[in-house]
């Protein structure tokens, strides 16, 4: 069947915890009928068959309605905008390599030869005779030309040494060119790729441009948070970017597209609430309900009247089936799969007690093919005389699967799938069979048992398949492998190569899940929920994210916010002043943890760690060391006797501390000090607090624990000074005397 061809482009991305939603959008043309099925092609092999959904939007008239979706495996179509499978330049290079390298072993081979070559000594003698003649020219003649050839040899193998570091080198930038590009190239005429059949209902002719949307999950994409500040030079305005580091190995490039990024996890299992009834008496045991209920009794009795036609009529000789129809039929039967879900190869059947059979197909044997129909003469026995039962009527829309969903990578227990591909049709059934198996769903028992916990095979009713009225399994549902439904995919297309179809899309999705493997940018953390609650953050423009599982940063959006100035200093522990600056966060979402780097006027001034910071809350942001605010501290003590005779010690303290503002701006300033404390049972040591000018307030950080400390909060003109003094006394006993020393302050 010819199908027509949508051309499609990805229009948005959504990014989740790990994992992606990438929606796609076809044109179908106005003025034209709308065409009863149209496919999409090149699609992932990554994608989760289960997640593909599919709407229909427009402007104008009765748009025509999506009434079905089905996932199929499309050989791929060339886009010349991509770069070629193969880089030539890469090959060359290598088999440039390999030549020197088959040249230098030929040379090294002949300079050993050589080396082979020597001069034999001159024989002995016989005993009382004159010496043997020794042939002293041919020896040096021999010398000098193994001298002469070895020094030729070794000036090639020189040369070949030069060429094979060139050739390496040369290698190595194209091979770290390749890793550095994207991932998605040109398709192989052999390779294969999904593609999404859509059925399509529409009863008047369009008068304007219909868009079909098709979104679809893809495993491994990833991202973590960075932000920009840019202050000006006043310090009165702030432009807070938000950016982030995506990393995608899908096989397709989003080019263009709009992007989203969530916080939130692609699929999370949840309970839904159920309100309980009220009932006065005694507890009940809870029921359990998990979308399962086990076939009726009797259900093969609703074939005999399709064996009574059997035998009535003797059964026809097949048709010869054309050419092309024999031929996918055989090229079907050549394909060698794998299936890694089982050791054994064989079919699970659901019984009608609710169980599920395994039967073991013959060797050999790649698809289940039904068991030859019982013989005319001798119909299948009949159940035991039970009173049929009526069955409630099956919905039109099946249910997802009630077990939790699998993550990316493995075999989902329960992808859903349109009713076409839920129930798929036997390609044996006649009309009799047809009503003999909707009657099997029709009919149910009036004292229905209540709904029992499944095994997940059960509840995966996209994989349940109900066999033709021929097969000796017919009445009970069969849980299709793996294979198998990727066998269904291949129907539509002449495949005449084995191809191990199971292990193609496993290694897809393995590809697809090693995306930033490596670990995000150093100092990035990534996405992650807060508290329970999960956010999302839109990208302003359109964006580039290239298919090479590698982080890309890119920009989300820029937000103006105010932001106030001010300095901190510790003197008691140091002279510096540090400046920071408190911004208002501009988001509706919060500013969650990653690397913020920090300009001033155009001009990079530092890089920090920025918290978590609420919406509409405030994050502060250190700046660093301002020379222009001077403080000094000085300290002075005196030891008095004090009490009516002279019996404990009066250690007076004198703290001063001045700030000197050199900006030419008033300065908000906050000084923090810190008085000594006492540990709990300390009845003979007492701290009173003479004199604090000017009043200061208490001091309790948030980040970790403090005693005893105080803060002063000042605003002091441009040029001017400020002066603060502390005051006070601890009242020891004279026979004791402070850890470390009276005098610590000095």
């Amino acid at each position: 069947m010819n199908i027509p061809v949508l051309n499609s482009r990805i229009d948005s991305v959504t990014v989740y915890r790990q994992g992606a939603l990438v929606c796609r959008t076809a044109i179908v043309l106005p003025g034209q009928p709308v065409p009863a099925q149209v496919k999409l092609i090149n699609l992932p092999l990554s994608l989760d068959d289960g997640s593909v959904r599919v709407r229909v939007e427009g402007e104008g008239g009765e748009l025509p309605v999506a009434s079905d979706v089905r996932v199929a495996l499309d050989l791929a179509v060339v886009d010349e905008r991509l770069p070629p499978p193969d880089d030539a330049a890469l090959k060359q290079a290598r088999r440039a390599l390999a030549e020197v390298g088959e040249q230098l072993a030929h040379l090294r081979a002949q300079r050993r030869r050589y080396e082979r070559l020597q001069v034999f000594e001159r024989p002995a003698g016989k005993r009382g005779a004159s010496p043997a003649a020794s042939p002293v020219r041919a020896r040096l003649a021999l010398l000098e030309f193994r001298h002469k050839a070895m020094a030729a040899l070794d000036e090639r193998i020189q040369e070949a040494l030069g060429q094979e570091r060139r050739a390496a080198k040369h290698k190595e930038d194209l091979e770290h060119r390749e890793r550095a590009a994207s991932k998605a190239r040109q398709a192989r005429p052999h390779e294969l790729r999904k593609a999404a059949i859509i059925a399509l209902r529409g009863h008047t002719i369009p008068t304007h441009p219909v868009r079909v949307i098709v979104e679809y999950m893809v495993p491994g994409a990833r991202w973590a948070p960075s932000y920009a500040i840019s202050l000006t030079k006043d310090m009165s305005q702030a432009t807070l970017s938000v950016r982030a580091v995506v990393a995608q190995r899908t096989g397709e490039d989003w080019s263009g597209v709009k992007l989203t990024l969530a916080t939130a996890d692609v699929l999370r299992w949840t309970e839904l609430p159920e309100l309980q009834v009220l009932r006065i008496g005694r507890r009940q045991p809870p029921v359990l309900r998990r979308g399962w209920r086990a076939p009726p009794i009797g259900a093969r009795e609703l074939f005999s009247d399709f064996d009574r036609f059997l035998v009535a009529t003797p059964e026809p000789r097949p048709l010869a089936a054309p050419s092309g129809s024999a031929r996918r039929i055989a090229d079907i039967d050549e394909l060698s799969v794998r299936d890694d879900e089982s050791s054994s190869d064989g079919r699970r059947t659901l019984t009608q007690s609710g169980t599920i059979l395994t039967e073991r197909a013959p060797k050999g044997d790649v698809r289940s093919r039904p068991s030859a129909p019982p013989p005319a003469s001798a119909p299948p026995p009949a159940m035991p005389a039970k009173p049929m039962r009526p069955q409630a009527a099956m919905p039109t829309q099946l249910a997802r699967s009630a077990g939790p969903p699998s993550s990316f990578g493995g075999a989902p227990p329960a992808p859903p799938m349109s009713m076409s591909d839920t129930v798929a049709p036997n390609r044996d059934m006649v009309g009799g069979g047809g009503g003999s198996e909707g009657a099997a769903f029709a009919s149910a028992a009036q004292d229905i048992p209540h709904e029992h916990a499944a095994a997940p095979e059960q509840l995966a009713y996209g994989d349940l398949r109900m066999p033709g009225p021929k097969d000796s399994r017919r009445g009970a549902l069969i849980v299709a492998q793996r294979r198998e439904r990727y066998l269904e995919m291949l129907w539509v297309r002449e495949v005449t190569r084995e191809i191990d179809v199971v292990a193609l899309i496993d290694t897809a999705v393995n590809d697809a899940q090693q995306a930033g493997h490596r670990g995000p940018p150093l100092r990035h953390h990534l996405a992650a929920s807060l508290g329970g609650f999960d956010y999302v953050y839109a990208a302003d423009g359109l964006v580039e994210i290239p298919s090479d599982g590698d982080f890309h940063g890119i920009p989300l959006m820029s937000r103006q916010t105010p932001i106030e100035l001010g300095y901190v200093v510790v003197p008691r522990e140091s002279s510096d002043v540090f400046r920071h600056v408190t911004l208002k966060n501009p988001l509706e979402a919060p500013l969650l943890p990653g690397p913020a780097d920090i300009y001033v006027g155009g001009d990079y001034l530092l890089s920090t760690d920025l918290r978590v910071a609420p919406p509409r809350g405030e994050v502060k942001i250190g700046l660093g060391v301002e020379q222009a605010i001077k403080v000094s501290r000085n300290t002075s003590f005196t030891e008095e006797s004090a009490g009516l005779m002279g019996g404990s010690l009066a250690l007076r303290h004198e703290i001063s501390i001045e700030v000197a503002n050199r900006r030419e701006r008033p300065i908000n300033i906050e000084v923090q000090e810190r008085l000594p404390t006492l540990r709990e049972r300390e009845d003979e040591i007492q701290l009173d607090l003479v004199q604090v000018d000017p009043p200061w307030l208490d001091f309790e950080p948030e980040d970790y624990a403090l005693k005893g400390g105080h803060r002063w909060q000042l605003q002091i003109p441009q040029a001017q000074t400020r002066k603060l003094r502390v005051v006070y006394v601890i009242k020891i006993s004279a026979k004791k005397e402070l850890v470390g020393g009276n005098r610590r302050e000095q």
